[in-house]
């Protein structure tokens, strides 16, 4: 604690909580008053004997998780940690702050770099500084990074810290919460004490964060420390009032991002394995054919940085083997911050779609006046897809009923779609809400997109029209699967639109 605390190092003022933490992290000695927190953030009744080689931090947000908890701990481990003496001879260890994206990669590394430069103790140990590493003059590297960008492997990782954790899979690629953990205890392997932190205020019930929660929060697990703690906590200094309002504005977003828990009302659309199952890997475009009739579909942008999208599938076998494939996945975007060139991407649509005789366009019925005119100045008809109701009616599909619509193709393998990295993530990042009267709504995260999955979904919608469109109902919470044709649709059935 000397560490932290003492003005010639870090010169830090935590929190009672943020202090029983780092203690809980490094068994370190109690009093009752850490005793107390301990037991009320982690669930154990005693600490453990020795220091765990992992720990999991659950907390709101402003509660210090950067300044407080994560910085410190890089900058003790690269001082203090003892790591480089297991170092070969020209080997540079590595230890690395994983974080959520760009912007957050700053805000960790500022904290760092200002740890180190400002202490007198601390900056005679420090050799180079560049944009976001750190060199040392013992041998080891602190280096940050979002989880967009570089691999980690190869590297001599003593010490790794994942920063946000719950949210790496919005903003890398799919399932990058689980490779980057993978990646970084593959570059702890040499040595014989590391440290493994995740850090992050929760979000829903999947991933790398609520996998180590179910497993080993209250548990004494051996291997895994498990921490939970509001931002009131451990962070008294935050202003109640201000905290009363966001509890009334969205009590459930409040419960989340201040109260530390996991999300009741949100979960993941898709298995990961029923998308990894329907991809074709290897296989990026197939060629048209002129025995085969396809349905092209687009998600059109507004102009802004959104991408126009476009998605041409098409339907092969009948009845219950009836399944769809994917032949062609493009976007059309500018560089961040700059609009899509909505008239080009018309007109490239429009020659992807003569190449595979399309004379329509399929999309949803929110489309600007616009699409639909472009569209039929390059001599594509814009229809919005519907499907039949249960009384023969024509029904609309927004986006959420499209996916909830190819749901069960996924579900019982009668999808193929292309290998595209996009389309992949996005697929994996859709999220599940109860909606009004009961119905499901999908979408994609807060600040997220779904251009490239929404245009496959629409079209795979529109391609299993003709013919036995499987379902799924649930019985007492199991999931079953089974056949109907087009346009029945009888109560306590869900997954059509």
């Amino acid at each position: 604690m000397e560490f932290v605390t003492d003005p010639a190092l870090l010169g830090l003022t935590i929190s009672s909580a943020q202090e029983t933490l780092l203690r809980a992290i490094y068994s370190l000695p109690m009093s009752e008053e850490h005793l107390e927190i301990y037991r009320l953030c982690i669930g154990r009744h005693t600490p453990p004997a020795a220091s765990l080689a992992e720990a999991t931090i659950i907390a709101g947000a402003r509660a210090g998780k950067d300044s407080r908890i994560a910085a410190p701990i890089v900058c003790y481990e690269a001082v203090f940690g003892g790591h480089e003496r297991h170092l070969a001879r020209g080997e540079r260890g590595v230890i690395v702050l994983v974080a959520q994206d760009q912007r957050a990669t700053k805000i960790a590394f500022g904290y760092i770099r200002d740890y180190f430069t400002r202490s007198p103790l601390l900056s005679s140990m420090v050799e180079e500084v560049l944009t976001s590493e750190i060199t040392l003059t013992n041998g080891l590297s602190v280096s940050c990074f979002p989880c967009t960008l570089r691999s980690l492997r190869g590297w001599s990782i003593p010490v790794g810290v994942m920063d946000e954790v719950a949210f790496f899979r919005l903003e890398g690629q799919a399932d990058s919460d689980v490779e980057v953990q993978a990646s970084i205890r593959r570059g702890m392997i040499a040595f014989p004490s590391t440290r493994l932190v995740k850090i992050s205020t929760p979000y829903m019930r999947s991933g790398v964060l609520h996998d180590d929660f179910k497993r080993a929060f209250g548990q004494d697990d051996p291997d895994l420390l498990v921490w939970r703690a509001s931002s009131l906590l451990m962070n008294p200094s935050l202003r109640a009032e201000r905290l009363d309002r966001e509890r009334r504005l969205d009590p459930s977003r409040f419960a989340r991002e201040y109260e530390a828990e996991f999300a009741d009302d949100l979960e993941t659309f898709l298995p990961s394995a029923w998308i990894e199952s329907a991809i074709q890997r290897g296989r990026y475009e197939l060629p048209a054919q002129s025995s085969v009739r396809y349905i092209a579909a687009c998600d059109a942008s507004g102009g802004g940085p959104d991408a126009f999208s476009l998605a041409v599938a098409h339907a092969e076998g009948n009845g219950a083997t009836r399944r769809i494939v994917q032949d062609v996945m493009r976007a059309w975007s500018k560089p961040r911050d700059a609009a899509t060139d909505l008239e080009g991407a018309v007109r490239d649509i429009a020659a992807v779609c003569k190449r595979y005789n399309v004379s329509m366009i399929h999309g949803d019925r929110y489309a600007r006046g616009w699409v639909r005119e472009a569209f039929k100045r390059h001599g594509l008809a814009y229809e919005d897809v519907t499907l039949r109701d249960r009384d023969g009616e024509q029904v609309y599909l927004d986006r959420s009923a499209a996916y909830l619509e190819v749901e069960p193709l996924f579900a019982q393998g009668l999808i193929a779609i292309l290998d595209h990295p996009t389309l992949e993530r996005e697929l994996k990042n859709l999220e599940r809400r109860p909606g009004m009267g009961g119905k499901d709504r999908v979408d994609h995260p807060p600040g997220q997109h779904d251009d490239h999955a929404n245009a496959l979904a629409l079209a795979a919608a529109k391609a299993r029209q003709g013919g036995v469109r499987p379902f799924v109902r649930v019985d007492d919470g199991v999931v079953r699967i089974g056949e109907r044709a087009v346009g029945e649709r009888p109560g306590g059935f869900s997954g059509g639109a």
